[in-house]
C-alpha cells in the first residue's frame, strides 16, 4: 500500500514540474553595442506546450515605452509545431528601438502572467550606444612660409591672365562694334512694322517673352528668351543622412508608409547632395540607373537594385516593405558612402 502511494506522488510531482514548463518567455536584442541615431530590434518570445490537455493560450500584451528608447515600429506572430503528437506554439513581438541618448542603457525585465497566475520574467539586456561620429575635420591649409615660392608664381599667373584678358578684349572689339551697329539697324527695321513696338522682350518682372533677331540671312527671326532666374538650378545643400533619419524616427512611432516616403524622400536629397552626377529633376528609375552606372563594387549595385524595389512597394502598393527598416537602411547608407564624391 505504501509503494502505491509513492507512486501516485512522484507523478504528481512529474505533472506539476511539466506543467511548469509549459511555459517560457525570453527577450533578446540583435546587437548589443550600436551608434547613436542607429536602431535595434528587441524580440519577445513566449513558448508554451500543447500537451497533457493544456489548450489555454497567452498571448503578449503589448509594452506602450521603454525607458531611454524611442519604439519606431513594432510587429508580431505566431507559430504552431507538433513532433510525436506533442504541440507547442511561440508568440513573438518585434520592437524597433532608437535610443535616445548615448551611453549605456538597460533595457528592464518583462514581467507575464500565465493562465494560472504564475509569474513568468525576462532578464534585463544591456546596450552600449555610442557617441555619434564625429565630422573628419578639414586638412590645415599650408603656410605661405612652406612654400616661399607661391607668392612669384601667383603674381606671373595673375600678370598672363590680365595680359589674356586684354588680348581677348581687342580682338572681340571688332565683333562688339559690328554686333551693336547690326542691333541698331534691327531696332530701326523692327520700328517700322505696324503693331510691333517692343512687346516682345522680357518685361521688369522677368516674364518670358518673345525677342526679334537676325537669322543670319537678313531675315528676323522669333527667340525665346528665358527668365534669368530660370537658369539657376542651385544643388541643395548637403544633409547628414543619419542625423536626419534618427529625428525622423522620433517623429513617427510606427514604420508606415508615409515614414517610408519621407525615408525615401531624405535618401534622394542625400544621395543628389553627394554626388554631382545627380539631379533633382530625375526619376526615381533615372536616379537608381545613375547611381548603378556611377558604383563599382557589386555589393552596392544589388543593394541599389534592393532598395529601388522597396521604393516602387511604397510609392505604388502604399505600403511598407516587407524587409526590416535595420537592412532598408544599411543599404541605404551603403549607398551614401559609395557615391560620395
Amino acid at each position: 500500500m505504501s509503494r502505491i502511494w509513492c507512486l501516485l506522488l512522484l507523478l504528481l510531482s512529474l505533472s506539476t514540474a511539466l506543467h511548469a514548463q509549459s511555459f517560457s518567455v525570453s527577450a533578446e536584442v540583435d546587437r548589443n553595442q550600436i551608434g547613436f541615431g542607429e536602431s535595434l530590434n528587441l524580440v519577445i518570445t513566449v513558448s508554451q506546450s500543447l500537451s497533457a490537455g493544456v489548450n489555454h493560450r497567452i498571448s503578449i500584451p503589448a509594452v506602450s515605452s521603454i525607458p531611454g528608447f524611442d519604439i519606431a515600429g513594432t510587429r508580431s506572430g505566431q507559430s504552431t509545431s507538433f513532433v510525436n503528437g506533442v504541440g507547442q506554439t511561440q508568440s513573438q513581438i518585434l520592437y524597433e528601438l532608437v535610443p535616445q541618448n548615448a551611453g549605456k542603457i538597460t533595457i528592464p525585465a518583462f514581467s507575464f502572467k500565465d493562465p494560472e497566475g504564475n509569474i513568468h520574467s525576462t532578464k534585463p539586456i544591456e546596450v552600449e550606444v555610442l557617441p555619434a561620429a564625429a565630422e573628419p575635420e578639414k586638412p590645415a591649409e599650408q603656410s605661405p612660409a612652406k612654400e616661399p615660392r607661391s607668392d612669384s608664381a601667383n603674381s606671373l599667373f595673375r600678370a598672363l591672365f590680365v595680359l589674356g584678358l586684354i588680348l581677348a578684349g581687342l580682338v572681340a572689339l571688332p565683333f562688339v562694334i559690328s554686333a551693336f551697329f547690326s542691333r541698331t539697324e534691327v531696332s530701326s527695321v523692327s520700328g517700322n512694322q505696324s503693331g510691333a513696338g517692343n512687346a516682345g522682350f522680357v518685361s521688369d518682372s522677368g516674364s518670358t517673352g518673345q525677342k526679334k533677331g537676325f537669322d543670319g540671312r537678313g531675315q528676323i527671326e522669333d527667340a525665346i528668351v528665358e527668365p534669368a532666374g530660370s537658369l539657376d538650378k542651385s544643388r541643395p545643400a548637403g544633409i547628414n543622412f543619419a542625423d536626419a533619419v534618427a529625428r525622423l524616427k522620433r517623429e513617427f512611432h510606427d514604420a508606415d508608409s508615409a515614414f517610408y516616403r519621407r525615408y525615401f524622400e531624405l535618401f534622394r536629397q542625400a544621395a543628389i547632395s553627394h554626388s554631382s552626377s545627380l539631379t533633382e529633376n530625375m526619376t526615381a528609375d533615372e536616379l537608381f540607373r545613375r547611381i548603378n552606372e556611377t558604383v563599382t563594387f557589386d555589393a552596392v549595385k544589388v543593394a541599389s537594385h534592393r532598395l529601388s524595389a522597396d521604393l516602387e512597394l511604397v510609392m505604388y502598393a502604399n505600403r511598407p516593405p516587407a524587409r526590416a527598416f535595420s537592412a532598408i537602411d544599411a543599404d541605404a547608407n551603403e549607398i551614401i558612402r559609395a557615391i560620395t564624391e
